[in-house]
C-alpha cells in the first residue's frame, strides 16, 4: 500500500512539474512573440537597443538576435546521423519540417563529447538552414544597448575554437554573454565537416 502511495504521489510531482515547465515555455513564447513586435518602438526613444534571445549550454551563456528565433519546443525524439560531426545531434521533425539539432556546448568545446541533457529546442527561422540549437532550460531574452557589447580582438581569441563566430561579449551585471553568429557558423564551408 505504501508503494502505490508513493507513485502515487511522485506522478503527482512529475505532472506538477511538467505543467510549471510548458507554463514557463508558453511565457516565453509570449515574451519572445512581443520583442519582435516592440523593437522598433525601442529605437524611437533615443538608445539603439538590441534585442537577444539568452540561453545556456553547458554552463556558458549564448546570445543571438531574437529576429532569429523562429519558436521554442519541448525537446523532442531525435534521430541521429552517421558521418556527422559530434555537436550535430541529429535530425528531428517539428511541424512536419525536418532540422538539424545542434548542442553548441560541444561546438565550442570540441575536447568534450559531454552532452547535456536538453529539454528545449531553438528553432532557427531561416529560409535556407533549417537548425534547431538544443538547449536545456528555457530561454530569456535580454535588451541590450551597444555599450553593453564589448567587440572581442583576435588576439583575446587565439585559443577559444569557433573564434570567427564570436562577435562580443554582452556585459549585463555580472554577466558575461557570449553573442555569436550563429548564421555565420552554419553556412560555412567547414560547419559539418567530421573532425
Amino acid at each position: 500500500m505504501a508503494l502505490g502511495e508513493n507513485l502515487t504521489k511522485k506522478t503527482e510531482e512529475t505532472k506538477s512539474a511538467d505543467l510549471e515547465s510548458e507554463v514557463a515555455l508558453e511565457d516565453r513564447k509570449t515574451e519572445i512573440s512581443e520583442s519582435k513586435s516592440n523593437s522598433s518602438e525601442d529605437e524611437v526613444k533615443g538608445d539603439v537597443f538590441h534585442q537577444f534571445c539568452i540561453f545556456k549550454s553547458l554552463g556558458e551563456e549564448y546570445a543571438i538576435p531574437i529576429n532569429l528565433i523562429k519558436e521554442v519546443v519541448p525537446f523532442p525524439s531525435i534521430a541521429p546521423v552517421s558521418q556527422m560531426p559530434s555537436y550535430i545531434r541529429g535530425m528531428t521533425n517539428v511541424r512536419g519540417n525536418i532540422f538539424g539539432v545542434l548542442d553548441l556546448g560541444i561546438f565550442f568545446n570540441k575536447n568534450t563529447n559531454q552532452a547535456t541533457e536538453n529539454k528545449y529546442l531553438l528553432v532557427l527561422e531561416h529560409e535556407e538552414f533549417q537548425m534547431a540549437i538544443a538547449i536545456p532550460d528555457v530561454p530569456d531574452t535580454l535588451m541590450v544597448t551597444d555599450g553593453m557589447i564589448e567587440q572581442l580582438s583576435a588576439a583575446r581569441l587565439k585559443s577559444v575554437i569557433g573564434q570567427k563566430y564570436l562577435k562580443g561579449i554582452i556585459k549585463k551585471d555580472r554577466r558575461m554573454i557570449i553573442l555569436f553568429d550563429i548564421l555565420g557558423m552554419i553556412s560555412g564551408d567547414k560547419f559539418t565537416e567530421v573532425t
